[in-house]
């Protein structure tokens, strides 16, 4: 006998987590055929956050609270087979400067990767899950206040126009602003600093305009609700809803009927999350906006059912960014296809994930983006621009394999770049960089009529290519960028040989 659940044909299970600063959100579901169930949803209260210092450090005590939930969500996904899993670390985890050790934790007792994802990612999700939810049609701003950052979005259900993360939550602000209590000198400094976080981009929101605002977290349903018991509209937040219950904060007056249903831990930090909706309101002028129970795991969700059969969020970001830059794309696609076979030849021997065959392709197709800048420096520039786009479906981790492996696609090699990356060993990313030098030197004449790749060994020490000598004899030039190569990768301390093959 077995305790899991039959699986039925056709059927798969998708789970979403959203570890965020003040708690940990688990959503998971089964897609059968055309229908998608919702199986369960777990939340855990974390105080991530919290366990930050001046420094940026998280405590151990903080981090024992994180792994220990990570565990529970892992002893809960286990009867579920085949599960697809997708796990993404909001603000305090980008900020933490001692994450990898929370990382290295997690990964003992949870086997799945953890995603850092950037702020605007985490913008772009919000404003998914929100606004697909409910298949809204028009602009829809989405204003989601975290326990440390709070996000603001807009545009239509697949698309974000304009999206920012703010550093400020609720947890963040009770700590700087209200540690001894809530006055009105208090208040209006919160409120204030939270609308100069705003007014750089207030102006661009305002013009581009929406048709409804949605509002989520815990902190905006914390004020939904107590919005409701003073006898204002159910799941609405409204300017007068906030200026009432703005009065009674600053009066110390939050009774046990305002707070009905309303959590005592959330009722700690609430005159920190009603002061950033409040500035949040004053400078984008909004009226009146609506609870969403939707947020970054629905985005999660969202995405994971469109991707099926279309080309997913990240392969459109690298398209974009070609045509942002005016790549050329025969010439791309041509490297990266050359890449791949390349890929599949060692990655067994290497026992390179089967992941890094998708960040190897997307560097083939970007490595030459600089271009628009200086041909001087290519690589460099094209790094750069790599690492500090916004691209869409991108964790901060993913973004700078892509960056590292572009930024040394020629030239000397430097070891001291190879860093921890997190998602790959220091000798898979040293492959993936020698397999896009290799590719990009193939193509270096830029003939779409190159021979085919040769065959390659590398047990990641020794490198060893064996041409065809007819290749040697009809394309010398291709020979000799081969042998300088061979040149860079000893200084780099790789032994690299060329055989030819009679």
């Amino acid at each position: 006998m077995t305790d899991k659940p039959a699986v039925e044909p056709d059927s798969q299970h998708f789970a979403a987590i959203d570890l965020g600063s003040n708690s940990f959100h688990m959503l998971v579901v089964r897609k059968l055929h055309d229908d998608v169930q919702h199986l369960f949803k777990h939340k855990e209260r974390v105080r991530l956050a919290e366990g930050l210092d001046a420094r940026h450090n998280l405590s151990d005590e903080a981090i024992e609270r994180g792994v220990a939930v990570l565990k529970t969500f892992a002893d809960r996904l286990k009867p579920f087979e085949n599960c697809v899993v997708r796990v993404v670390g909001t603000h305090t985890l980008r900020i933490a400067r001692n994450r990898s050790e929370f990382l290295s934790l997690a990964r003992q007792v949870f086997p799945y990767d953890i995603e850092i994802i950037s702020g605007q990612e985490e913008a772009r999700l919000v404003h998914l899950g929100a606004s697909s939810s409910e298949h809204l049609a028009g602009n829809t701003l989405v204003i989601d206040i975290g326990g440390g950052s709070t996000e603001v979005a807009l545009g239509t259900e697949r698309n974000m126009e304009l999206g920012r993360s703010h550093t400020m939550g609720s947890v963040s602000f009770t700590e700087a602003f209200f540690k001894k209590g809530v006055d009105k000198t208090g208040y209006k400094r919160a409120k204030l600093y939270a609308q100069q976080q705003l007014e750089r981009f207030s102006a661009q929101f305002c013009g581009l305009g929406w048709k409804q605002v949605r509002c989520t977290s815990g902190t905006a349903q914390a004020i939904a609700m107590a919005g409701e018991n003073l006898g204002f509209e159910p799941k609405q937040i409204s300017a007068e809803s906030v200026k009432a219950l703005r009065k009674l904060v600053i009066k110390g007056e939050l009774s046990g009927k305002v707070l009905k249903g309303i959590s005592p831990q959330r009722a700690s930090i609430f005159a920190g999350g009603l002061a950033i909706l409040d500035a949040v309101f004053s400078s984008l002028e909004i009226n009146e906006a609506l609870f969403s129970t939707s947020a970054l795991r629905e985005g999660l969700l969202s995405e994971f059912i469109a991707s099926s059969g279309q080309l997913d969020t990240r392969t459109r970001s690298i398209r974009s960014l070609m045509a942002r830059y005016h790549v050329d794309v025969a010439h791309a696609e041509r490297v990266a296809e050359s890449a791949l076979k390349l890929w599949r030849q060692v990655a067994p021997e290497l026992r390179l994930p089967l992941f890094t065959k998708r960040y190897l392709q997307y560097a083939a197709l970007t490595h030459e983006i600089g271009l628009n800048i200086n041909s001087s420096g290519l690589q460099k520039h094209s790094a750069y621009i790599i690492e500090h786009s916004n691209l869409a479906g991108f964790s901060y981790d993913q973004q700078r394999l892509v960056a590292l492996m572009v930024r040394l696609h020629r030239k000397r090699l430097k070891r001291s770049l190879v860093t921890n990356l997190g998602i790959v060993s220091k000798k898979h990313a040293i492959a993936l960089i020698l397999l896009l030098r290799m590719a990009v030197l193939w193509h270096l004449s830029r003939n779409p009529d190159t021979p085919e790749v040769p065959r390659m060994e590398f047990d990641g020490d020794r490198l060893t290519l064996f041409i065809d000598a007819n290749v040697g004899d009809e394309h010398p030039l291709l020979i000799a960028d081969l042998e300088r190569e061979e040149a860079y990768c000893d200084q780099f301390g790789i032994s690299t040989r060329l055989e030819f093959l009679l």
